[in-house]
């Protein structure tokens, strides 16, 4: 009885887990990726620990042999649970194509995010097992001595919200294309992606072995909080766009990513209201938001391009209010209602450069603030709502839309990069160093000088026309989205009165 008991008992906790989360874990589990490379990293971690350990018996300096054998440990470690595990969860999302079983788990009673936790939380499960197979390496690494418990702490936190973004990043990754010829390209992408973080996250972890009492000053301090908010952000990002993927097409796909987006900015702010407070540089205040805006181009583009029609299930859960339903238009799908969306977030950087310009001792440099912010959104504009804008006005499909996005991408380089051959083909020096108008960082570079450049005044006039003429092109599509905002949310005031009445 006892068993029994026992049985119904694990089959009840079983089915209040994630649905998802019980699959993966089973078929990982079970898989032979797992089993192989579980095996394989622990046998290649305890002959390279016992080599540093045996190499290092002999040598003088045996008393901070700590420091080598957590490095190798770490090393191996880093290796599963920022390599390994990142691309189980792109091979697991992947597999949803391969197997036809995507369409279904759309169909089905789970929700995009709930799918996107499942499929996370079994990532995550496999990056628990080596942590917890390496732990007694890392405790043992201590205890010989050469580093302390703060490194070795800030680092395991650090891996674990890298491993958290990377996997995330993978199952994004991964249910963005369909065809297999597709998927497979990103797939080697991704592989070499994952291998170079490796590389970039071992270097910073051998400074911090090294250097251990940078963490206790406040700018070591300040960079591990920014790099454990850059991890979120951009986890969140491409989680938010994974569920997007897992969503139906009638359902609203767009609203969370812009919520996130427009949430980024407002981090940004914060940020550099603390970088100010710190240091009381003018650069504290706008960096920031020149950084959010450069981690937020793929979302604009994405939004930029979408098809301008509310879709039916999302035309029916807009606010009855008009007040309401115009406050919600940026949020709500639509290309048009994304340029309009971009417009309040350029306000919003803007006030919050501002706002964090009051934090500290000076609270000079509004102009710059203004300045460089401003000059930034309108390259962003330019490049990204521009040629989508002409776009829409030819095209309807949702093929199309991929092609426009994969061609802005593509223009944006070649609009920054085309003036240097220019300028090897006809001799120009400056266009060939990329001192050209087309070029957003040489162009804000000059901004805070005295004196600007001809080239530089040039640029100003062009990026002005190309902001007039990119909110001349999507003027229409602007309006047309408001209106339909409104007119839906009229509908289900109507609903609404016959259900009363």
């Amino acid at each position: 009885m006892s068993t029994l008991a026992g049985m119904a008992t694990s089959r009840r906790f079983t089915d209040r887990l994630n649905p998802i989360l019980v699959k993966e874990v089973r078929q990982s589990l079970r898989g032979r990726y797992f089993r192989l490379l579980f095996w394989l990293t622990l046998f290649v971690s305890t002959m390279a620990g016992l080599m540093v350990v045996a190499a290092g018996a002999a040598d003088e300096h045996v008393e901070e042999l700590g420091q080598p054998f957590f490095m190798v440990m770490f090393g191996c470690m880093s290796a599963a649970v920022h390599v390994f595990t990142p691309f189980s969860a792109y091979l697991s999302t992947s597999s949803e194509w391969d197997e036809n079983t995507h369409d279904l788990l759309v169909l089905s009673n789970l929700g995009p995010r709930q799918i996107v936790l499942g499929k996370l939380l079994s990532a995550l499960t496999q990056a628990l097992l080596y942590y917890s197979t390496f732990g007694p390496f890392l405790v043992f690494a201590f205890l010989l001595n050469g580093i302390d418990l703060l490194s070795i702490s800030v680092l395991l936190g650090c891996s674990f919200a890298a491993c958290t973004c990377l996997s995330l990043v993978g199952i994004a990754f991964a249910s963005l294309i369909r065809q297999k010829a597709g998927r497979g390209l990103v797939m080697a992408v991704f592989g070499a992606t994952l291998v170079m973080t490796w590389f970039g996250g071992m270097g910073a972890a051998f400074e911090i072995t090294q250097s251990p009492q940078d963490l206790r000053d406040p700018e070591g301090q300040i960079g591990v909080v920014m790099f454990l908010t850059f991890a979120l952000l951009i986890g969140g990002l491409f989680g938010t766009i994974a569920a997007a993927r897992f969503a139906h097409e009638e359902e609203n796909r767009s609203t969370g990513l812009r919520v996130l987006g427009t949430s980024v900015i407002a981090f940004a702010a914060a940020w550099g209201a603390w970088l100010h407070l710190q240091f009381g540089e003018e650069e504290t205040a706008w960096v920031p938001q020149v950084v959010a805006a450069t981690g937020l181009a793929l979302l604009w583009l994405f939004s930029f391009s979408e098809g301008d029609a509310l879709g039916r299930r999302t035309a029916k859960l807009v606010p009855a209010s008009p007040a309401l339903a115009l406050l919600a238009a940026p949020f709500l799908p639509g290309g048009g209602r994304a340029v309009l969306l971009f417009l309040l977030q350029y306000l919003g950087a803007v006030l919050g450069g501002l706002i964090a310009l009051q934090f500290g001792t000076s609270s000079t440099g509004a102009a710059e603030v203004v300045a460089m912010v401003s000059v930034y959104y309108a390259y962003a504009l330019t490049f990204l709502a521009l040629p989508t804008g002409i776009a829409s006005l030819f095209v309807r499909s949702q093929r199309g839309r991929i092609v426009t996005r994969i061609a802005t991408l593509v223009l944006v380089p070649v609009t920054i990069l085309g003036p240097a051959l220019m300028g090897l083909l006809f001799g120009i020096d400056d266009w060939m160093e990329l001192r050209h108008p087309l070029n957003p960082v040489w162009t804000m570079d000059h901004l805070t000088r005295s004196s600007l450049p001809e080239g530089v005044v040039v640029g100003l006039v062009l990026l002005s026309l190309g902001v007039t003429l990119t909110l001349a092109v999507n003027a229409r599509r602007v309006r047309a989205g408001v209106l339909e905002v409104l007119a839906a949310s009229r509908a289900r005031r109507e609903r609404l009165g016959a259900t009363r009445s």
